[in-house]
């Protein structure tokens, strides 16, 4: 070979070590990134496209569908083989935790269903209130309901707040096998505060009993964090094989406080992606209700579900309560 092939083969060589050595350091996925930002789908104006307008329109019209769920028809694609349920949180309902998030995943070409459970006052405004692991079997059995109407082998679930330690506990306990993909938004993955009202539930027995005696032993058990729901959601360790977890907590919640509480760690044969979402877009203000809606918190659900084409994050700014998808 001559001087000049063997300097030409030399720096092929570097280039290609180089390479590889920046390949191993990266993040994952990080050389599939599509430079390009996800385009959500922009509500029209007269929609709910924040908690507030979507918490006002369920006052009065109770059991309605987010936008884009419950299309019992629907069978997943190709890209897109997994339908996603969404598993609202504690005093609420699928429409008011979920019209923002709904209609974008319908619009990226998922199958997507949500359903109202836990309901143990009698008012179909204020649900997630019952027995958590009740509430659990309740999850469990409309999955599985799901799975039936799609012929789907697997589902993701995305859950907020009680939802999404709903979902671990679905996941990892219920369902072993039909779940790999679990996305929690501000869950009680442990013992919350509620800046300190749940602190005077567990130092008040009047308080437990109250919350008791009007259907709605899900607070309680959350403000105490150490039942038969968490000893068996947490006590073998917080994750199972096989699973992805990823929880978006904010430093701005007002709920499951403190936010880091949310956090989960990855057992054998898991991973976990522990996400404050303002260590992504600072100018994101959501709350702990707001979260879901959050344009931003969006994207990464969008990535989580779809890890091999991740796209980059288009940051914006969401106001609390009011920033919505629009």
């Amino acid at each position: 070979m001559s001087v000049k092939g063997r300097f030409a083969s030399t720096v092929a060589a570097v280039v290609v070590a180089v390479s590889v050595a920046i390949g191993a350091a990266a993040p994952a996925n990080a050389a599939t990134v599509n430079p390009v930002a996800w385009t959500l789908r922009k509500p029209a104006r007269t929609e709910d496209s924040n908690f507030v307008k979507a918490f006002a329109t369920n006052l009065f019209h109770p059991g309605k569908d987010p936008l884009g769920a419950n299309d019992w028809s629907c069978k997943p694609g190709a890209d897109h083989p997994e339908p996603v349920v969404l598993i609202h949180g504690t005093w609420e309902t699928a429409y008011d935790n979920w019209n923002g998030l709904s209609p974008i995943l319908k619009a990226q070409g998922y199958c997507v269903f949500a359903l109202d459970y836990g309901n143990t006052t009698g008012l179909p405004q204020i649900n997630g209130t019952g027995d958590m692991v009740a509430s659990a079997d309740e999850i469990a059995a409309y999955v599985q309901k799901v799975q039936a109407a799609t012929g789907a082998s697997k589902v993701a679930l995305i859950g907020h707040s009680q939802g999404g330690t709903q979902a671990r506990y679905v996941a990892n306990l219920l369902l072993p096998g039909v779940v790999d993909t679990v996305i929690m938004l501000a869950p009680s993955s442990h013992l919350t505060t509620l800046l300190g009202f749940y602190t005077l539930v567990r130092l008040s027995s009047a308080a437990s009993s109250l919350l008791n005696a009007i259907g709605m032993p899900a607070a309680v058990q959350q403000a105490h964090g150490d039942g038969p729901f968490y000893v068996s959601l947490n006590g073998a360790g917080e994750t199972r094989p096989g699973i992805n977890y990823t929880v978006i907590a904010t430093r701005a919640d007002e709920i499951a406080t403190p936010y880091t509480a949310a956090f989960i760690t990855a057992g054998p044969g898991a991973t976990v992606d522990n996400i404050t979402i303002q260590s992504v877009c600072p100018l994101d203000l959501s709350e702990h209700l707001s979260l879901s809606y959050s344009k931003n918190v969006a994207q990464i659900i969008l990535n989580k579900l779809d890890p091999a084409h991740p796209h980059k994050i288009k940051c914006s700014l969401q106001a609390p309560l009011v920033g919505g998808t629009a």
